[in-house]
């Protein structure tokens, strides 16, 4: 055999060998393993109590594996104490918060029932108000003696309900109190709206008559009235004044149409200044003198409380303030007539 393959086979056959006994050494190492985990496990720890006093000390023999449970054990009690208090805590959290919300709604009953009796003494109010309302109503449109006030709350529906039966529990009453309640404002939106219309039309009229304040923002002050007064120009000569004077101590307030109506003049005069004239419905004539400028035209129309030009000093005046006339057919009237009517019905 030459010589080169014999030491090849030389060198095969050793890592055949070696090979080999690794193979076995690598499997017996697994194989041993668990004979090496049992032999830890089973060996002992000892643990030592030394007490402080001249007392013997104690030894406690334990095996690994017993000790290694009772740390499980321990850890696992230890993990479900953390989980009990804190599955705790949140129960406490929500109970309070349950517990608040409770609160709150006790409160809002109370309010809801506290709502509940203004609402009713609001309600009682009400009826006496409507009851008078009725029976004026009846009276004017039938020509006829007042009717009965029961008659009219019967008629209003409003006494059956303020008198209804104290059944059931306290929340029950109050609902149904308030149902009863609801049902009778519904019933009596008919009558409200012809007393609505009546009022609208009562409005339309009272804006065809000169009844508010002629200076925006119902501002300034009577300076001099209608009728007999000393004449300004003349020491100790009286004259009668058709309107009346209303100063602010400045210019260039807006003045307002007291009324709707037509402007029918609009200009200047020695004796008025610039000045505006409207003529309104049933008769009624106003005028306007002093202005410092005139914000109309003739032939314009304007409504109630449309600016018809600025307070001034314009003409025969003494100092800034306003003219203000109202005439009815041919007859001058004192302005403050119908101002405290207007007064009266606000």
């Amino acid at each position: 055999m030459p010589e080169g393959l014999r030491s090849y086979k030389k060198r095969e056959k050793l890592f055949y060998v070696k090979l080999v006994a690794g193979t076995k050494a690598f499997f017996g190492g697994f194989v041993s393993i668990p004979r090496r985990v049992v032999a830890w496990l089973g060996a002992k720890t000892t643990i030592v109590f030394i007490p402080h006093s001249e007392a013997r000390s104690r030894r406690f023999g334990i095996s690994r594996f017993l000790l290694g449970l009772a740390s499980l054990f321990f850890i696992a009690l230890l993990g479900f104490s953390l989980f009990a208090t804190t599955r705790y805590t949140a129960a406490r959290i929500q109970l309070r918060i349950a517990q608040g919300r409770a609160e709150e709604a006790r409160a809002a009953v109370d309010e809801l029932r506290d709502s509940a009796e203004i609402l009713m003494g609001s309600a009682l109010r009400f009826e006496s108000k409507l009851a008078e309302l009725l029976t004026a109503g009846a009276s004017a449109n039938l020509k006829q003696s007042a009717i009965p006030v029961e008659q009219a709350l019967k008629a209003a529906g409003l006494a059956s309900m303020l008198s209804m039966p104290a059944t059931g529990g306290m929340a029950f009453r109050e609902v149904e109190r308030l149902k009863a309640l609801s049902a009778y404002l519904d019933s009596a939106l008919p009558s409200l709206d012809r007393i609505t219309n009546t009022v609208a039309a009562q409005k339309d009229i009272l804006s065809e008559i000169p009844n508010t304040w002629p200076i925006q923002g119902g501002i300034g002050h009577i300076s001099m009235y209608f009728g007999q007064n000393e004449y300004p120009f003349s020491a100790g000569q009286w004259y009668l004044h058709t309107g009346i004077d209303i100063s602010t101590y400045r210019s260039g307030d807006p003045i307002l149409a007291t009324a709707d109506g037509k402007i029918i003049d609009a200009s200047y005069t020695a004796e008025l200044g610039n000045s505006v004239t409207i003529q309104h419905s049933h008769g009624f004539i106003t005028r306007y003198a002093h202005l410092r400028s005139i914000r109309v035209k003739k032939g314009q129309q304007v409504a109630q409380g449309q600016v018809v030009g600025t307070l001034g000093n314009t003409g025969k005046s003494t100092g800034p303030h306003l003219h203000y006339e109202v005439h009815l057919g041919t007859s001058i009237i004192d302005p403050l007539r119908f101002l405290n009517v207007r007064k009266a019905v606000k």
